[in-house]
């Protein structure tokens, strides 16, 4: 069975048209591929692509390494080599539709096209030693110096409700200039699903990320585009006027009952009481002050989720949880937490399965 081509188009809706160039288009593929690992392939270090719109295609075509056109097949292919900010060979192709092609006699008159007999003609020519070794030291090396980006990644997929997570990365690390990374700006969107964007960077970049209104914009700029987000209300903490629906929302996730939120010194108590007698007390102040405690029927706290900032030891804080807190068998683990509860309640739901 043909294995899809991967549909570029998508990611550039948000970005005026004017602003979409070749080297934009295939910029965001390369900052983005490290995510692409997994993606079923014809040839592992080969990268398939589509655009369904001819004013892309055009820009492509002005900025590809080379031309190949197909002649047995009627249809071009705009390629673009690997390098090592991106190891794989990009190769994009034009159709009208996802369901519709169409065939050509003729090259388009835009750029030099190179006349080759078919597509496995193509896939012959760019699956050399040379690109493949390009390919496999890039993937190595990848995977080596973003461990710690995956690691939390994975840790956001297995105890939040992040369903994707999207990291950008570039050379040694940084998404900007490529140089070594010891830092990210992470943001997360969510409507119908969960996105966590994790942008790995140098001091100097995290310092100029830090200057954005948003990490949008931020990441935005790396494509040198003018995002057109609506202003932004930042907060630290969760608004009064959302404990409710939000406590509603997380006691249909634990099949449980609440009783009335309760607003104390340091933020909102609400206790979440289940049908077997195990309780959840969230107490909620801002996003880096707030605590989950699970009792047992006996009321004894077996579980403890908490931002406070006292064990430097532990990685991906000072977000942290306490397995059988205040005993011998005390364990005490990154949570990858938010300290917004309809975010973290699949670890909620987790961590007292654990003790059943």
């Amino acid at each position: 069975m043909e294995l899809p081509l991967l549909s570029i188009d998508n990611n550039y809706t948000a970005i005026k048209d004017s602003e979409v160039t070749g080297k934009v288009m295939d910029s965001y593929i390369c900052v983005m591929s490290l995510n692409m690992l997994d993606i079923p392939k014809r040839k592992e270090h080969i990268l398939e692509l589509v655009t369904h719109k001819m004013s892309y295609w055009e820009r492509l075509i002005t900025e590809a390494n080379e031309l190949f056109w197909l002649k047995n097949e009627g249809r071009g292919w705009a390629v673009f080599f690997p390098n090592q900010d991106c190891g794989y060979t990009r190769i994009y192709r034009f159709k009208p539709s996802k369901e519709h092609d169409i065939r050509r006699e003729t090259p388009w008159e835009l750029g030099s096209w190179k006349e080759i007999g078919s597509e496995a003609s193509l896939l012959n020519i760019l699956d050399s030693i040379e690109y493949s070794a390009i390919f496999n030291h890039w993937k190595v090396h990848q995977v080596k110096i973003n461990s710690i980006p995956t690691e939390f990644a994975e840790g956001r997929l297995s105890n939040t409700t992040v369903d994707k997570a999207i990291l950008v990365t570039k050379g040694n690390g940084c998404s900007v200039c490529g140089k070594h990374s010891n830092h990210r700006a992470t943001t997360t969107l969510s409507e119908y699903s969960t996105v966590m964007l994790n942008i790995s960077l140098c001091e100097e970049h995290r310092k100029e990320a830090s200057e954005h209104p948003c990490i949008l914009t931020f990441f935005g700029s790396l494509f040198f585009l003018n995002l057109e987000i609506p202003d932004l209300i930042k907060l630290d903490h969760i608004p009064d006027e959302l404990i409710n629906p939000i406590s509603n929302i997380i006691a249909s996730n634990l099949n449980a009952k609440f009783e009335a939120p309760e607003k104390r010194n340091r933020g909102w108590h609400v206790r979440f009481k289940m049908q077997d007698g195990w309780v959840w007390l969230l107490r909620l102040n801002t996003l880096t002050d707030y605590a989950y405690m699970l009792f047992n029927p006996s009321n004894k706290q077996v579980h403890r989720i908490d931002s406070a900032d006292d064990h430097p030891d532990v990685p991906f804080g000072p977000d942290h949880q306490h397995f059988n807190p205040k005993t011998k068998r005390e364990s005490i683990q990154p949570s990858f937490s938010y300290g917004i509860p309809i975010f973290d309640f699949p670890l909620l739901q987790k961590s007292k399965s654990h003790y059943e």
